[in-house]
């Protein structure tokens, strides 16, 4: 008999502070760390999970960092003039790569499943969908950076937070929980849905170059919490297995820290700490038991 198995994926929610702040529900009966060391230069939401659905790193599957260029050929004259490296390091280099995009009509977007060079969990499994993966089927919302415009024009975290709440969290959530409480078709074999709010949120308050609002983070870690019991509600009866995850831990320096995680309401790895790799075999393997 086969498994049905839910994913889902909270960027950017830090093993850490679930322990800290005691999240009940995240932690299932089976909870660790993520090895999220693919051989990538710096922890990039695309690639991870590019890697997570593929079970290889970038090196085969073809996606590295975050952003491609919608022009490789332009791209290549905006990499050499002013690399990312520089940009990230020098000041005013910054502002030197958006005239070169400006200038030559193109942009950075998103990698999606066009990028992909390996056949992902959803063209391995029938009956399966990708809510928003970063790296296949991104949201439109995220896809055109939508999330920064209030920065952009002057407004402060407090309304950027409201813009993507209202917006994209709750587009996001609403459409998840109409395929947990759909009475009329089958669950799904595999179901995978990546919620991006832990890690938006972090950014605005957890940021290494701002100051660091404990309390907003501890609401933050809380509230996902009581969405994660929601799920779990919705899903029983429906989904044999669910599997909570992240990515990478808070913001770092160079991207983000290490301390990824993922929680089961069944054994998956027991006693060990799994690669980010290693869920596309055991996801295939659940599903084809």
């Amino acid at each position: 008999m086969s498994n049905n198995v839910l994913v889902v994926a909270f960027d950017g929610l830090d093993k850490e502070l679930i322990e800290e702040f005691d999240l009940e529900n995240i932690q299932q009966s089976e909870f660790g760390a993520i090895d999220n060391q693919t051989g990538m230069k710096h922890i990039y939401t695309s690639e991870l999970f590019a890697s997570f659905i593929t079970g290889e790193t970038h090196e085969e599957h073809g996606i590295e960092h975050l952003t491609t260029w919608e022009d490789e050929s332009k791209g290549r004259i905006i990499e050499t003039v002013a690399p990312k490296s520089i940009v990230e390091s020098t000041r005013g280099f910054h502002r030197i790569r958006e005239t070169l995009k400006t200038l030559l009509k193109t942009d950075e977007v998103k990698f999606s499943e066009e990028h992909l060079e390996e056949e992902t969990l959803f063209e391995k499994i029938d009956n399966s969908r990708g809510m928003y993966i970063p790296g296949y089927n991104p949201s439109v919302f995220w896809q055109l950076k939508a999330e920064t415009l209030p920065l952009e024009y002057g407004y402060g975290a407090d309304v950027a937070e409201e813009f993507w709440d209202t917006r994209e969290y709750e587009f996001r959530k609403k459409n998840l929980f109409s395929e947990l409480e759909n009475e009329i078709v089958s669950p799904r074999n595999f179901l995978m849905v990546h919620l991006h709010r832990t890690d938006f949120h972090q950014h605005l308050y957890g940021d290494p170059t701002a100051v660091m609002d404990k309390n907003k983070l501890k609401k933050l870690y809380q509230e996902t919490d009581d969405l994660a019991g929601e799920i779990l509600e919705k899903a029983e009866g429906k989904y044999d297995i669910v599997i909570f995850m992240s990515d990478h831990g808070l913001p770092a320096k160079k991207g983000h820290n290490e301390n990824a995680f993922y929680s089961s309401n069944t054994e998956l790895f027991p006693n060990n700490t799994p690669k980010l790799t290693d869920f596309h075999d055991k996801i295939l393997e659940l599903t084809r038991e």
